[in-house]
Order: C-alpha cells, then structure tokens, then sequence
C-alpha cells in the first residue's frame, strides 16, 4: 500500500474553547495539499487548568495522538499549531517525551514559561524552527502563571528571554488572544513559515525533502484523468470523425476501436520499453487529428494501439523498486476505465483498456 508523504500538520486548540479557528484552517491547509490533524481535546475549563494533574493528563494525550499520527506516516515530520493551552501541552510534552520529533512549530497567545529551555529542543532534534506570536494586547497570557503558578508564563505577551537563531518572535502591538484567527494571517505569516526549508540542527537537508508533494496513488488518478483528456477523447473524435492517417499521411480506414495497453509497471511504460514491444509486434506508427494530431501504432484492420508513457512518470513519486508500484498502475488503469465508461464519456464504445500480461502472443 502507499503512504503519502505530504506535509502533515497538526494543530491544538485552547482551554474554554473547542477550536473553532482550527475548522478555519483546515480550508487552507488543505488547499496546500497537506494533511490536516485538528486535534480536538474537549472542553478545558480554568478550574481544570488549576489542577496539575489534568493538565498532565493533556500532555499524555498528545503523546498518544501525536504517536498514532507518526504510526500511520513514519517518514514524515508533523509540524504544529498550538494556541493558548495548546502552547503548554505542546511545549511541555517535547520536554518530557524525548521521541516527539517536529517539523515547524507555531505558538500563539503562548503560556508557556518564558524561560522554556528551546535550545534543548533544538539540540535533541525535536523541531527545525520556532515561531512564537507576541500580542502586545494579550492579557490572558500575560496572567496565565496566576493560574498554575510557576508552571506557565508569559511568553505569548512578552515572549521566551532564551535567545536561538532557530527561535523566532514575532511582535504584533494590537494582538490580542485570539486575533491570530484571520485567513489573511494563516495565508500570510504561517503557510510561508511551515514551507520554508530548514534542516535539523546539524543536518544538511530539510526534513520535507525526503517527502513527496503529492501521494503516486494522487499521481496515478491525475495521470489517468490527463490521459484521457489529452489523448483519448481527442483520438476518439478522430477516429468518429475519419481522421486516421498512417505515417505517410496516406488514409487509413477503417478505424474502430482503439486498444489501450497498460502495462504491470511504470517502467514497461518508458519510452524505450514501450518502442521495444511496438516492434516486437510488427506495429507501425499513425498519427490520429488534423488540428492536433496524436500519435499511434497500428498493423491494419480495425484496431490502434497506445500505451500510455504518463505511467512512467510514477516511478518517480515513490522510493520503491519499479517491479513494486504494480499498485500505483493498478490505481491508474481504474480511474481510466471509470473516466471511460462514464455517463459523460462518448468514448465507451470505441476505447478497450487491456493489461498486457492478459494479451495473446500477437495482436489483432
């Protein structure tokens, strides 16, 4: 099965609130085509906040979701958005549980305390860069120790005193608690900081590098969407149309059906494979269209041929041996075949799609 490797992006809300900006964000996190987590711990009240060992509790929780997350996608480096109370559970479980590893991670109306010790942080390679939001407004942060006593600070109003070029604090005079919660503010200062590339202290390459933009099942369907579109719609109405010619440009008719071959794997789908077993099988080249001609291969009768080369282009979204994405081509050959007999399509009739390990010795 394939593991996506997109950014992946997790974000905690507040005490007294269910996070409602974290449905905000979810818009535009997904639009970067990256996967969201809002994780959602119930309703924390001040009297719940007072008491150590619920706020404890909440540490653990994340513990435990951050580690399913990481269990479904092990090779990717979640980064993190936490507000308010989410800032000290975030905080706090880096500092106790030593595995959680981070990508970039965002604080606002922090309580943490200002004297967090992020250059431990950074040396046991548990996040690649920091942004913490000041609001010069932001009295829930600036008496949030008034609470929990020695155990919070405030570190959202006045920000850490630690210094760290990997440590970034963003003043913002009129902020509030909450006036982080705007789209402009997502799009503007947090999605630019999350793409930037920034590798662990004392490595060389960012951890998003060894990640994909995009998952090859997402390549497969968008590969067999193109496909369809750019090719065989336009060699159908050629073919409706009686606008098959040979290489020559002499008339080739009669032109009925054409064969879609898929390959098992991408690789027998690259440009020299796919001309080694068009002339294996004694296939001359044809070209279907006037305006825009497509190319295809043909013997005579009533049958062209095409093997799509777009699937070669998967064996480059995944790390595995080509001999291993026979699922990947799998999830292409569906999604054409859907595209195809689709109540919109005007091609049924006119396309077959054949997997080449199901075809005869020779051709028709």
């Amino acid at each position: 099965m394939l593991t996506p490797k997109r950014k992946i992006v997790i974000s905690v809300h507040g005490i007294r609130t269910r996070g409602a900006w974290q449905k905000q964000l979810a818009s535009v996190v997904s639009e970067n085509g990256w996967i969201y987590y809002p994780l959602d711990y119930g309703y924390f009240n001040a009297v719940h906040f007072a008491i150590p060992a619920l706020r404890q509790s909440k540490i653990n929780w994340f513990c435990h979701e951050f580690d399913q997350i990481k269990e479904r996608y092990r090779d990717v480096a979640p980064s993190v958005i936490a507000h308010s109370n989410g800032t000290y559970i975030v905080a706090n479980a880096l500092k106790t549980f030593k595995h959680i590893r981070c990508d970039k991670i965002i604080f606002c109306g922090s309580i943490v305390r200002a004297d967090f010790d992020w250059t431990t942080i950074f040396d046991r390679k548990q996040a690649t860069l920091v942004r913490n939001e000041i609001g010069g407004k932001d009295s829930w942060a600036r008496y949030a120790d008034w609470l929990a006593w020695s155990d919070t600070g405030p570190s959202g109003q006045g920000g850490f005193t630690v210094r760290h070029e990997r440590l970034r604090q963003e003043h913002f005079s009129e902020f509030g608690h909450g006036t982080f919660q705007a789209y402009g503010h997502y799009r503007n200062s947090w999605l630019p900081f999350l793409d930037e590339p920034m590798p662990y202290l004392g490595e060389k390459e960012p951890p998003w590098y060894a990640e994909e933009p995009v998952s090859p099942y997402d390549a497969a369907r968008w590969s067999a969407m193109t496909y369809y579109h750019q090719y065989i719609a336009r060699v159908h109405q050629a073919i409706a149309s009686g606008e098959m010619f040979d290489s020559a440009g002499g008339k080739l008719n009669p032109v009925r059906r054409l064969w879609v071959l898929i390959p098992k794997t991408p690789g027998k789908a690259a440009k020299s494979a796919v001309t080694q077993f068009f002339e294996k099988q004694g296939l001359k080249p044809g070209r279907a269209g006037v305006t825009d001609p497509r190319t295809f291969r043909y013997r005579g009768g009533e049958i062209i041929y095409d093997i799509p080369t777009t699937l070669n282009t998967l064996c480059f979204l995944d790390n595995r041996k080509d001999e291993e994405l026979d699922d990947a081509v799998a999830e292409f050959q569906k999604w054409l075949e859907r595209l195809i007999q689709s109540s919109r399509s005007q091609c049924a009739g006119s396309v077959l799609v054949k997997s080449m390990d199901d075809l005869p010795e020779t051709l028709p």
